[in-house]
């Protein structure tokens, strides 16, 4: 039987994991969709959400820049309903703007994740963030809710310069971690990229599936490590 190391660090993604992106940018899209005189807010919303997955997954791959996937999920929103396109790339970057302030607005962590990460660190663990985003904005986004001091180690693929599912990005992670793969818990709500990405490197993984038929969140971490919440939560 081999011998399974034990846990000394946990590695997060952070979009749908710690931090709220799908209720943020819904809300964000719902008050642009305001903000453009479009009267279905719904079909906008869907519609948003379908073209950030198609673009940002473009970007991903290195097929287009992150300032270009922005761009043309603005351009396929804005054709989609009839909307007027600004005949250059300054000019959709200053409508996009309009859309970040308005996300901005709604960003928000989950409400377990402040608890959960105390907890961990409280029983001696290093904690760390690997996500699939843009440095600045990744960033920003943990200090906004206020999770920024709760980490110990926070990689960006634009700043390591691979994405997950890569095992190196996971390699990264550890090494910053100053621990080994095998040493490492990685939790996610992506199936490939955060589960199967994480175990190929050698680490253990768990899902976060918010919405699935049997749910769980953040606290399911926890259970694994076999840690007591370090500050009330009332699970609302």
């Amino acid at each position: 039987m081999v011998a399974v190391s034990p846990v000394k660090a946990v590695g997060f993604d952070l979009d749908e994991t710690l931090f709220d992106h799908r209720g943020a940018s819904g809300a964000g899209a719902d008050a642009f969709a305001a903000h453009l005189g479009v009267d279905d807010a719904s079909a906008f919303r869907a519609a948003w959400f379908a073209a950030e997955e198609m673009e940002f997954e473009r970007w991903r791959r290195g097929e287009i820049s992150f300032a270009e996937q922005r761009r043309q999920r603005l351009v396929r929103v804005l054709r989609a309903f009839g909307l007027e396109v600004p005949a250059d790339a300054s000019g959709l970057d200053a409508m996009f703007e309009r859309y970040l302030a308005m996300y901005r607005t709604h960003w928000r962590a989950f409400p377990e994740a402040r608890e959960v990460l105390a907890s961990v660190r409280r029983a001696g663990l290093r904690v760390g963030v690997l996500t699939n985003g843009a440095e600045a904005q990744q960033n920003e986004k943990l200090s906004a809710i206020g999770l920024a001091e709760a980490v110990d180690v926070v990689c960006t693929s634009e700043g390591i310069g691979v994405h997950k599912p890569d095992a190196h990005a996971f390699d990264t992670l550890a090494g910053g971690l100053g621990t080994s793969p095998g040493e490492c818990l990685f939790v996610g709500d992506n199936p490939f990229q955060d589960v199967e990405g994480a175990r190929g490197a050698g680490m253990r993984a768990l899902l976060i599936a918010r919405d699935a038929s049997d749910p769980n969140d953040l606290t399911a971490v926890l259970e694994v490590l076999g840690l007591a919440m370090s500050e009330p939560w009332t699970g609302t």
